[in-house]
C-alpha cells in the first residue's frame, strides 16, 4: 500500500534503516543531488570505502544521462514512498561504466526526504547486454550508411505459415505490418522527399498488392523464405512504377512468420531497355513472317535466332537439309549476295538453293546473319545473274 509523505520511514540510523542484502548497491542521495550514504557494496565497487564521500555531488559516480534521470525523479516526486524502477550506469573508478538496474524509494533522514536507489549489477549479463548493443550500433550504422539500399517487414499480426498458399499470401498484404531499418539508400531508390522517413510510411504505399507482387511473395513462399533476385513491381513516391530486384530473408517461429527482410536493387531502366528490346524483336520477328521468301536468322555464334513462317514451311519436313545448309553458310562466312546450294543427300532428287547471305547489327549491335533462300528446280538452267528472278 502506498505511504503518503507524512508517513516515510524515518532513516535516521543509516545501518538500521538501509540494511539490505550484501549483493545490492544502495545510496541515498539528497534533493539537492548530493550523496548522503553508499553502502559497503556500493562503496567497494566504486573505490569509495576509504573515504567520506557524504555531500559529494552524485553526478560524480553516474553517467550524466543517468545523473539526468536522477534529477528528474528529484524533481517531480511522488507523494508515494515507491517510484519508478530504471535503467542507471555507475561510474567506477577510471570512468569505468556499470550498468545497473534501480529501483527508487522516497526515505526520510534526519527529517528530510531523500531519494534511495536500491540497484543490482547486471554482471556478465550486462556485459552481454553491452555488447549486443555495441553490435546493434555497429550494424545500424553499416545499414545507414551503405550505399546498398536495405529494407525490413514487421507483421504486428504475425503470418500463419502452415496455412494453404494461398491464405498465406492473403495474410501478407492484409495483416497489419510495419517498415523497419530502411535506410536512406532505400529512401533514394523510392525517390522519398529527405523530410520524409521510410520507416513512418504505410507498407502498402511503396509496395502495393498486385498480381505481380503476389507473384513475388509465392516465390518467397517456394524458395522456403529465403530467395536472391526475385522481383517485385514496387511504387515511387510519385506514384509511377518501378522494378525492384530483391534478396530476401525471414524469421519465422512455431510457423509464424514475424518479419521479411532483405536488400534491393531499381532494375527499372533495364528492365525498360529488355523491354524495347524484345518489342523490337517481335516487330522484327512479324516483318519476316510476312516476307515470301524463307528467311532464317543466326547469331554471331551460328545458332538460330529465328525461322520466318515461310522457312518453316518449306523445310518443316526435312531438318536435314537446314542443317547442311546451315553448314554451307558457316563455311561461307565472309561471303555476302547470291550463291548456289546443292543438297545432295537423302533419297529422291537433290534439291537446289538459291541462297543469299547478308550480315547486319543485330540486338545489342552484335553481328547477325540473315539467310534468304529460294528454292529452283534440279533441270532449271544456272542464272547468270546473281539475283535470281521471281517466277
Amino acid at each position: 500500500m502506498a505511504m503518503m509523505e507524512g508517513a516515510l520511514p524515518d532513516q535516521a540510523h543509516a545501518d538500521a534503516g538501509l540494511s539490505l542484502e550484501a549483493d545490492l548497491l544502495v545510496d541515498v542521495i539528497s534533493h539537492e543531488g548530493r550523496v548522503l550514504w553508499f553502502n559497503e557494496a556500493q562503496a567497494e565497487l566504486l573505490g569509495t570505502y576509504d573515504r567520506e564521500i557524504a555531500g559529494y555531488d552524485a553526478a560524480a559516480f553516474y553517467t550524466p544521462e543517468s545523473f539526468v534521470h536522477i534529477q528528474q525523479i528529484l524533481r517531480n516526486r511522488s507523494r508515494s514512498e515507491h517510484g519508478a524502477t530504471l535503467e542507471l550506469t555507475l561510474l567506477a573508478r577510471g570512468g569505468r561504466p556499470i550498468r545497473t538496474l534501480a529501483r527508487t524509494r522516497f526515505v526520510r533522514i534526519n527529517g528530510e526526504i531523500a531519494l534511495r536507489l536500491t540497484k543490482m549489477d547486471y554482471g556478465p549479463v550486462g556485459n552481454r547486454y553491452r555488447q549486443m548493443e555495441d553490435d546493434f550500433r555497429t550494424l545500424q550504422s553499416m545499414v545507414e550508411t551503405s550505399n546498398e539500399a536495405h529494407w525490413g517487414i514487421v507483421f504486428l499480426e504475425p503470418v500463419d505459415t502452415t496455412l494453404p498458399k494461398s491464405e498465406v499470401i492473403r495474410q501478407v498484404f492484409e495483416n497489419q505490418s510495419v517498415w523497419r531499418m530502411c535506410n536512406p539508400a532505400m529512401s533514394r531508390i523510392y525517390q522519398l522527399p529527405e523530410s520524409v522517413d521510410f520507416n513512418e510510411q504505410d507498407v502498402r504505399l511503396y509496395w502495393p498488392r498486385s498480381a505481380a507482387n503476389e507473384k513475388f511473395v509465392d516465390e518467397i513462399i517456394k524458395s522456403n523464405y529465403a530467395i536472391n533476385d526475385a522481383l517485385s513491381v514496387d511504387r515511387r513516391h510519385d506514384g509511377t512504377l518501378q522494378y525492384i530486384l530483391n534478396d530476401v530473408r525471414a524469421d519465422i517461429v512455431d510457423g509464424f512468420l514475424l518479419r521479411l527482410w532483405g536488400n534491393c536493387r531499381d532494375i527499372t531502366e533495364q528492365r525498360n531497355a529488355d523491354d524495347e528490346k524484345a518489342n523490337a524483336l517481335k516487330l522484327a520477328i512479324r516483318a519476316l513472317d510476312g516476307m515470301p521468301d524463307p528467311v532464317i536468322v543466326l547469331d554471331a555464334e551460328g545458332k538460330v535466332i529465328n525461322r520466318n513462317k515461310a522457312f518453316a514451311t518449306a523445310f518443316s519436313g526435312s531438318r536435314t537439309v537446314e542443317s547442311q545448309l546451315l553448314a554451307y553458310v558457316r563455311t561461307r562466312k565472309r561471303a555476302s549476295g547470291w550463291s548456289l546450294f546443292t543438297n545432295p543427300g537423302g533419297p529422291g532428287p537433290s534439291v537446289l538453293l538459291d541462297v543469299h547471305i547478308r550480315q547486319i547489327r543485330g540486338m545489342d549491335d552484335k553481328a547477325w546473319t540473315v539467310i534468304t533462300v529460294r528454292e529452283r528446280e534440279p533441270h532449271a538452267p544456272k542464272r547468270a545473274s546473281r539475283q535470281p528472278k521471281r517466277p
